[in-house]
């Protein structure tokens, strides 16, 4: 240790980053450190933010994403929708889903890995933006959604549902994913969820988000 005061001070401190360990002690590796957080982010038209106090424009070229390291410096506009998309395909091919979020300015945001880190989430508690959850139709995607996001965003978080529901459980839906899952509880004043969940047990199918890059 070459300065055993420093050393101290990085072992106390909480952002302390690896180079601060190797200043003080010669070993990047002396203190647990989150050396890669944050999340992805996806648009198919520019979106207005800012990031650490500065103007900034998210508009990834066609194939590729952008990643939000500084997520606690990154505040969207206030007209901006974050749209929690769950299955990485769906969140590859934003632009051929731009009829289903017609009149809103939607940042899609990649829930992939969000299970290890949770640092979307640490992100959305601190925005006041509106929520919406694009996941799949089937009673996990409804679990995903209540547990991990509507638990803690309240008011703020919905549910995406197709206008076409039905018919796409009729022609696209899955029998076995009905079978295989258990229905969640859905509070009553969710009138969504409610008459998605009757869908569900009417056709006995449950519907893959992917369904919706084919319509």
């Amino acid at each position: 240790i070459r300065d055993l005061a420093a050393y101290v001070a990085v072992m106390k401190k909480s952002d302390a980053i690896r180079a601060d360990q190797v200043a003080s002690g010669n070993d990047s590796k002396i203190k647990n450190t989150r050396t890669f957080k944050g999340f992805l982010v996806n648009c198919y038209q520019p979106v207005e933010c800012k990031l650490s106090g500065q103007p900034h424009t998210i508009h990834p070229a066609p194939g590729t994403f952008q990643f939000v390291y500084d997520f606690e410096q990154f505040k969207p506009g206030a007209e901006v929708t974050i749209v929690g998309v769950e299955n990485a395909e769906n969140f590859r091919w934003v632009e051929r889903q731009q009829h289903l979020f017609q009149g809103i300015t939607p940042l899609f945001v990649s829930r992939y890995p969000q299970e290890q880190s949770k640092d979307l989430l640490k992100w959305l508690l601190t925005i006041p933006n509106t929520y919406l959850h694009y996941g799949d139709f089937d009673f996990a995607g409804i679990g995903i959604y209540l547990s991990e996001y509507k638990k803690h965003l309240g008011g703020r978080a919905s549910f995406f549902i197709p206008s076409a529901i039905e018919q796409l459980l009729e022609r696209y839906g899955n029998r076995k994913l009905y079978d295989q899952q258990k229905s969640p509880l859905v509070l009553a004043e969710d009138e969504n969820l409610t008459l998605l969940i009757e869908l569900l047990h009417k056709h006995k199918k449950g519907l893959e988000q992917e369904a919706l890059l084919i319509v």
